[in-house]
C-alpha cells in the first residue's frame, strides 16, 4: 500500500505535472499485487508457517507472480471502462492500452523469467526464493527499527524517511500517513473476518465441490476464501493442508489476498472510484494463478517431496473451520 504514494512520486514530473493514469494504475492495481507480495506476504508467511512448508510457499508464490500481468491487464481494462476522476476535480483520468502495457514491461519480463525457471530448474528457484525471503525479513526489520527510532527518539538513521504520523502541512483526508492507513484498514477488517466465517458456513457444499475440482482438501478450500480478506488465517492453517493445497493457496494469495479486506479498505479510503478496477484485477490475477499452479503442482510436489513426508489431510470442512 505504500506503493500508492511511491507511485505518485514517480508519476510526478520535474515541473510538478502528475500523470494520474500511471499513478492510479501502478499504485492501486499493480501495487496491490506485486507490492504486498514482496513487503508483506513473503516475510509474514515465513514467520508463520512451518519450515518444511516453505518450499510449497515458494512454489506457489513464484507461480502467482507469473500471472500478475494478466490480473494487471484486467484491472487496467476495468479502469478504462470506469469513470475515475482526478482527485479534487471533475476531470476523468484517461487510461489507455499503451499506458497499461508500458507499465507492465518490467513485470512481464520478470514473470517470464520466473515461469521459465519454475519449469526448467524448480529446485534452484525454490532455494533462491528461500534465500531471498530471509534477506527480505532482515531488510524490513531494519527499516521498522529505523522508523521507530525516528518517531520515539528523533534519531534519523535513513535520510528521507516519511513520518508515520501526520505532520504540519498535511491535509486531513488527503495526506494519509502509516498510522491512518492502518486504522482505515482495521475498520474494514472488522467486518471482513465475520464475512469469511459466514461464507464458509453458508457455502459449505460449494466449498467442498470446489475442493474436489481443485483436488485439494477442505482446509485448503477454506483457506482460499479466507485469503480474500487476509492471508494470515490461511497461513496459520497451512500445516493442515495437503501438498497441492499449499501451493494453490500460496499462488492465489499473490494477487487475490486482501481483495475484500485490507486493500478494499485502503482503496475506499484513498480512491473509491478505483474499487471495482482493483477488485477485478486482483480476482483475475488470483484465479489465473491457481490455474497456472495446477499445471505445475505435480512437478513441484515431486521436486519438493523427494525425501519428505506427505502433508496431512482433513476430511471435513468443519475441521477446517475450527482451524480458522
Amino acid at each position: 500500500m505504500g506503493g500508492y504514494f511511491l507511485a505518485k512520486e514517480m508519476a510526478t514530473a520535474a515541473d510538478g505535472t502528475i500523470n494520474y493514469g500511471a499513478w492510479m494504475y501502478a499504485g492501486l492495481i499493480l501495487g496491490a499485487m506485486m507490492g504486498p507480495t514482496i513487503v508483506f506476504t513473503i516475510p509474514v508467511a515465513v514467520g508463520i508457517i512451518k519450515e518444511q512448508d516453505r518450499p510449497y510457499l515458494a512454489s506457489g508464490v513464484l507461480a502467482g507472480i507469473v500471472t500478475i500481468p494478466i490480473g494487471a491487464i484486467a484491472g487496467g481494462l476495468a479502469a478504462m471502462a470506469s469513470t475515475v476522476l482526478i482527485p479534487g476535480t471533475d476531470q476523468v483520468i484517461q487510461f489507455n492500452l499503451p499506458l497499461i502495457f508500458m507499465n507492465l514491461i518490467p513485470v512481464i519480463i520478470v514473470s517470464a523469467l520466473i515461469a521459465a525457471g519454475l519449469w526448467f530448474m524448480p529446485d534452484r528457484m525454490i532455494n533462491g526464493f528461500s534465500i531471498f525471503a530471509k534477506f527480505l525479513v532482515a531488510f524490513i526489520t531494519i527499516g521498522l527499527a529505523a522508523a521507530v527510532l525516528k518517531q520515539t527518539l528523533g534519531i534519523n538513521l535513513i535520510p528521507g524517511m516519511d513520518p508515520i504520523f501526520m505532520v504540519p502541512g498535511d491535509a486531513p483526508g488527503i495526506d494519509m500517513r502509516a498510522i491512518e492507513v492502518i486504522g482505515s484498514i482495521a475498520i474494514i477488517l472488522l467486518g471482513a473476518y465475520p464475512m469469511v466465517l459466514l461464507l464458509t458456513r453458508w457455502f459449505e457444499k460449494p466449498l467442498l465441490k470446489m475442493g474436489n475440482v481443485l483436488n485439494v482438501n477442505p482446509t485448503a478450500a477454506t483457506g482460499l476464501i479466507a485469503t480474500l480478506a487476509n492471508n494470515i488465517p490461511m497461513f496459520q492453517v497451512m500445516k493442515d493442508m495437503d501438498s497441492r493445497g499449499k501451493i494453490l493457496c500460496s499462488a492465489f494469495a499473490v494477487s487475490a489476498a486482501f481483495t475484500f479486506g485490507d486493500h478494499l479498505g485502503f482503496t475506499a479510503a484513498n480512491k473509491p472510484d478505483m474499487i471495482m478496477a482493483v477488485i477485478i484485477g486482483k480476482l483475475v490475477g488470483g484465479i489465473t494463478a491457481v490455474l497456472f499452479a495446477m499445471l505445475l503442482a505435480d512437478k513441484m510436489i515431486a521436486s519438493i517431496e523427494k525425501n519428505g513426508k506427505p502433508a496431512p489431510d482433513l476430511s471435513t470442512i468443519e475441521e477446517a473451520e475450527e482451524q480458522l
